[in-house]
């Protein structure tokens, strides 16, 4: 039997024998390379180096920035520290101003917290650093079996700001509280999070449990941190590494 191969081309199909492939795919051209390995024994380019000057300078001028200050070494620990809970509320202090709406809670994840932070200043090149991807900021309204769920979730990589939870090491949950009050499944509850953990949280963020959503077309989370933060160093607030009780395992 002869074998042929289907190309879609220019609204229809085009076949081909297994031969005319083969002739299809032949090389045109010969590529010839060489790696030059790239370290301190390698000049530069003066004209180059010239040329990106200007840039060089914007950049380390943006990047060093101060922000904000941080009172000691702050570290990502789960279930909950300082750098969580600061990430977790700027979301939700940010997010309610970008929105429009009073916000119940918020919630990111540990993962797209990509390193430690120093003591003392802290500047736009170590925030850029800590949360480099263009996360952009959700605004959720959902029911409240997804916060009881997160509350469920609580030691698992979330970053949280809003809610209180007491669980043990098996997600057993004993005490979940937003604004005060026992998480209720039948309540609606608004929540800031980032685009990314909807498209992919599928545990969490089910589409029966989410009643409305918007994304922000102008803020990312990295945006929110330094917002917030900036906010904090006007006020005289330097961070802590500690956490607040936000999410307390019970053995």
């Amino acid at each position: 039997m002869l074998r042929i191969m289907f190309l879609r081309a220019l609204g229809g199909f085009v076949v081909l024998t297994c031969a005319q492939v083969a002739a299809w795919t032949e090389p045109v051209a010969e590529v010839e390379f060489s790696a030059i390995r790239v370290d301190q024994e390698v000049d530069g380019d003066a004209e180059m180096v010239a040329y990106l000057a200007p840039y060089h300078e914007g950049v380390e001028a943006y990047a060093s920035e101060v922000i904000g200050y941080a009172a000691e070494p702050l570290s990502r620990r789960r279930p909950e520290c300082g750098l969580s809970n600061l990430v977790a509320d700027s979301l939700r202090v940010v997010g309610a101003k970008e929105f429009e709406v009073e916000v119940d809670l918020a919630v990111t994840n540990f993962g797209g917290l990509r390193r430690d932070l120093p003591a003392g200043p802290l500047t736009m090149g170590l925030i850029s650093e800590l949360s480099p991807f263009e996360n952009y900021l959700t605004y959720l309204e959902v029911k409240g079996d997804l916060v009881w769920e997160l509350a469920r979730q609580a030691t698992s990589g979330v970053a949280l700001s809003g809610i209180r939870v007491k669980l043990d090491e098996h997600g057993e949950v004993f005490e979940a509280t937003v604004g005060g009050q026992p998480v209720e499944k039948g309540k609606r509850y608004r929540v800031i999070t980032v685009d990314y953990l909807v498209a992919t949280y599928d545990s969490l963020f089910r589409e029966e449990w989410i009643l409305e959503k918007r994304v922000s077309k102008n803020l990312v989370q990295r945006d929110a941190i330094v917002l917030h933060l900036s906010q904090l160093n006007a006020e005289g607030v330097k961070i802590s590494d500690g956490g607040e009780g936000r999410v307390e395992v019970v053995k």
